[in-house]
């Protein structure tokens, strides 16, 4: 029981701070993401034996700047990891520390410049089709999903995290947002497999336990950093 109010209230905390920073100024919430990517950065490159950690905030602050320089960077970075050690496995590790925890950040600074309220929108969906398909697979989850990525999740979570996510959107944007749910839960949970992908293929549970129950700030931030892109590509067209 311990356990289960300590999560909560983790979560809780997480939660509204996570909502405060969205609604700052667009200069601390740049500065709030830039050490986002710092953090998870530093997180992944641990797990998979690198070092190139700086890798993530360095793609996130010339991506901010224009989505060509953060290719540029993505590109340069890792070719000078990969040249320095003579080793293509350090290129391929270097390209998915600036990719996932520093370039993909940036497409969550561009729903805040063009509408405020429209971050706020996407962290309640995704918290929404998180929780709710942790609740739902918890008391009625039977089918295994996806059993060698992640073990607990099942087909029953899902459409429970599915529901909570297209009334959610509905809500939001009316019967278009109805239209966008199967894409924006399909890369809600993409986001999830991907980071289990990644856990499971280097052994650990956690990237680390600094949120406790909850993990580390890439096991937190991991479905809102994979649905950012798809989100803001709904957003313009």
């Amino acid at each position: 029981m311990l356990s289960y109010k300590n999560r909560e209230s983790i979560g809780i905390l997480i939660g509204v701070l996570t909502l405060v920073l969205s609604l700052s100024p667009y200069e601390i919430f740049y500065t709030a993401l830039l050490v986002l990517s710092f953090l998870i950065g530093y997180e992944v490159s641990k797990a998979i034996g690198s070092e190139l950690f700086y890798a993530a905030p360095l793609t996130f602050i010339f991506g901010s700047i224009s989505s060509e320089l953060g290719i540029l960077c993505v590109l340069l970075i890792s070719f000078y990891a990969g040249w320095k050690s003579w080793n293509f496995e350090d290129f391929l590790r270097s390209f998915l520390i600036s990719i996932y925890a520093g370039y993909l950040l940036t497409y969550l600074l561009n729903i805040k410049a063009i509408d405020n309220y429209a971050i706020v929108k996407l962290i309640f969906f995704v918290w929404a089709v998180d929780v709710f398909s942790y609740y739902t697979g918890k008391k009625f989850g039977k089918t295994p999903l996806s059993p060698r990525l992640s073990p607990k999740k099942t087909w029953e979570g899902l459409m429970g995290g599915f529901l909570a996510g297209s009334i959610l959107l509905a809500v939001f944007y009316g019967p278009k947002g109805l239209l966008w749910s199967p894409l924006m839960v399909a890369f809600a949970l993409l986001g999830d497999l991907f980071k289990s992908y990644i856990k499971r293929s280097v052994g650990i549970k956690d990237f680390s336990n600094v949120l406790g129950e909850h993990g580390g700030f890439t096991d937190r931030f991991d479905s809102l950093i994979f649905t950012a892109p798809i989100y803001l590509f709904l957003l313009k067209f």
